[in-house]
């Protein structure tokens, strides 16, 4: 499956998930800094994806306008 598959909200959920599960390893664990990375790929996704959405609204808006004369 590719992003456009999910929601903004799965990637913030899956990011909340990492961060939870790096603030349970040892501050010196390479784990640690692995799924705090991920953590910050996936926030961006979920960014990446609401201006997308916000995008697509904002044009079907300007599709659906009435136009004056």
């Amino acid at each position: 499956m590719d992003a456009n598959s999910f929601d903004a909200n799965y990637f913030r959920e899956k990011a909340a998930l990492c961060l939870r599960l790096a603030d349970g390893l040892s501050l010196n664990n390479p784990g640690r800094f692995q799924l705090m990375d991920m953590a910050e790929e996936l926030q961006g996704l979920a960014k990446e994806l609401e201006a997308q959405a916000a995008q697509q609204r904002e044009s079907a808006a300007d599709i659906h306008a009435p136009t004056s004369l």
